[in-house]
């Protein structure tokens, strides 16, 4: 087994082109990386304030706490310069000259919404804008929806007062009343919270450090193309089915070709991972990212030789190494982080390989991932262990 393994690894890295690819280019790659994005990982970069105008007709108490509660929210703050306008021609004139949106509040919504109707925000955003516009319009649907369920507490109230016998005077007192308290409360509901850590879509990494174990599990995954490429030469060219004639058994062979390609994985991901450590600041620990790479490294060359063994030619070897790759880099929130994608998806993206890959780095480089060390160690190990018997298997019916 040793002596057919260090001839599969002769075999790997004796292409000086490989070689080249497995050692030097991470670290030019990362040089490339850090002339080109070094500033925006040590400026201090905050997101510009914008505008929006906002004409409001019903210049109440009730409705400047709406106002101050719905667009100058605490999720928004230091975010938004409110420019108060006198007309809707004004508000789209201000939309044209780059605010990110009007919003017209109309006359009468206070007293609207005490006596249980139904009032109306009128809002147009900027198109050239998407990111804010979506921003704050999401912030105005998010606090009219809890107005709304406000609103919908106090007519319950109405009803069961008149259910208990109350007049109707009486139960519209109570209405009035509670509608204006669950309306405070609602508006001013950020008190009701104390200030903690910012959460993150990133998962309590800061961005760089995300894109930076992203690029490093990402560039791993594409360094093992060689090996399915080497593989598949190998199996055309009958190399494996000369290592059979000499007494390997199918299984050994496989082992030894798939424990070869970990061995160049795993040295790519230590050279990358000690020039990131380098560049952007190693805070983590050494078991868990030697961990990570381990278990990422046998997983990357599993997909790899089998890519390499189940091919025909070379070219159909890399194609299809390259397409499994790409799709688990997008399952794995490597490109997007997968805080933004659907509910159903972003739940498979958490536990898929690459996803487990990415944690276990940004947790040995940093010590900075949302804990789970171990469960995403055991989704890599689990997803090899399901994948060798598979391959090994289909390896001897190929060989038979």
């Amino acid at each position: 087994m040793m002596k057919l393994l260090k001839v599969d690894l002769k075999r790997l890295l004796q292409s000086r082109a490989v070689l080249l690819f497995a050692l030097a280019a991470p670290i030019a790659l990362v040089l490339l990386v850090s002339l080109a994005v070094a500033p925006y990982f040590y400026a201090n970069v905050r997101a510009q304030p914008f505008t929006v105008a906002v004409w409001n007709e019903d210049d109440d108490a009730m409705t400047q706490t709406l106002l101050k509660g719905l667009v100058e929210s605490r999720s928004l703050a230091g975010l938004i310069r409110t420019e108060f306008v006198d007309s809707e021609e004004e508000g789209l004139a201000a939309v044209k000259n780059g605010a990110a949106a009007y919003v017209h509040i109309p006359k009468g919504m206070q007293d609207t919404l005490v006596s249980g109707g139904r009032s109306v925000i009128e809002y147009t955003g900027n198109p050239n804008m998407p990111l804010e516009d979506a921003l704050l319009f999401e912030t105005l649907d998010s606090g009219m929806g809890l107005v709304s369920h406000a609103q919908h507490a106090a007519n319950v109230l109405y009803w069961d007062s008149l259910d208990a016998g109350l007049s109707q005077q009486t139960a519209a007192d109570a209405y009035n009343s509670a509608a204006r308290a669950y309306f405070s409360g609602v508006l001013m509901r950020s008190a009701l919270y104390e200030d903690t850590e910012e959460t993150s879509p990133l998962g309590g990494a800061l961005p760089v450090q995300y894109y930076a174990a992203s690029f490093l599990v990402l560039f791993v995954a594409l360094g093992g193309l060689p090996v399915a490429r080497i593989t598949a030469d190998d199996t055309t060219a009958g190399l494996i089915h000369r290592q059979l004639l000499s007494g390997y058994a199918p299984r050994v062979c496989f082992v030894s070709r798939w424990l070869a390609g970990a061995v160049l994985l795993l040295m790519q991901y230590a050279v990358l991972a000690v020039a990131l450590g380098l560049m952007v600041g190693f805070t983590g620990g050494l078991p868990a990212l030697l961990l990570g790479g381990v278990l990422l490294s046998l997983f990357l060359s599993l997909c790899m030789v089998m890519a390499g063994l189940w091919s025909k030619t070379s070219g159909t070897a890399v194609r299809a190494a390259f397409l499994t790759t790409l799709a688990l880099a997008l399952l794995g929130g490597l490109l997007v982080p997968s805080a933004y994608m659907p509910g159903v998806i972003r739940e498979i993206s958490y536990y898929s390989p690459l996803s487990a890959g990415l944690r276990l780095a940004i947790g040995g480089l940093f010590d900075a991932t949302a804990g789970g060390t171990w469960m995403f160690a055991g989704i890599l190990a689990a997803f090899t262990a399901v994948l060798l018997p598979l391959g090994i298997t289909r390896f001897q019916r190929s060989v038979q």
